[in-house]
């Protein structure tokens, strides 16, 4: 299995609002705002055709968006709430993540790039395997290294922030999200 590496960068001005990216402002179907409530914050926006060329193992499709939202109510218990949208978004939800004190800070785009990576990078990465060592049934999805990305998105543990689904599973309402501290 062949992870995929994600460099992060913020924008030097304006850049297409519909880039794979973490936080900042998601490009939505419209009709989709009303899934949300005040708890949920923006984390990424995947655009599958920037990772098409890289997942050789087509575990993700290769159109349209993948999104990731996270239910923030409980401290650190966040739930998980995975979209796939086949197709062109096209409502901008500008500071999506304000609603939610602690993270009204999220409100920048931070874009992605990708490139192939070795299974146990570390850093950011789509699939592969736990950096840290942390063992489960399921496939990791994306790994997310708080300290590499100086977002400020759990930047106080030492450890990772892990999204996995089910092996074999191609249903993204199965995902699971796990902060592992070292």
């Amino acid at each position: 299995m062949s992870a995929i590496g994600i460099k992060i960068h913020k924008p030097d001005g304006e850049h297409d609002l519909g880039a794979s990216k973490f936080f900042g402002a998601p490009v939505l179907p419209a009709g989709w705002l009303d899934r949300f409530s005040d708890d949920v914050i923006f984390f990424a926006q995947i655009r599958l055709t920037d990772i098409a060329a890289l997942d050789k193992e087509n575990r993700l499709p290769h159109t349209g968006y993948l999104y990731l939202f996270l239910d923030v109510e409980m401290i650190y218990e966040y739930q998980v709430m995975a979209y796939y949208y086949d197709g062109e978004p096209n409502v901008v939800v500008d500071d999506f993540n304000e609603i939610e004190p602690r993270f009204a800070h999220l409100n920048e785009d931070w874009l992605m790039s990708f490139e192939p990576a070795d299974d146990a990078a570390d850093g950011i990465k789509l699939f592969g395997v736990p950096t840290s060592g942390y063992e489960t049934d399921e496939e990791l999805l994306l790994q997310f290294d708080p300290l590499a990305a100086d977002i400020g998105f759990l930047d106080n543990i030492d450890g990772y922030a892990y999204f996995f689904f089910e092996k074999d599973s191609r249903n993204i309402d199965d995902i699971r999200f796990v902060i592992d501290r070292s």
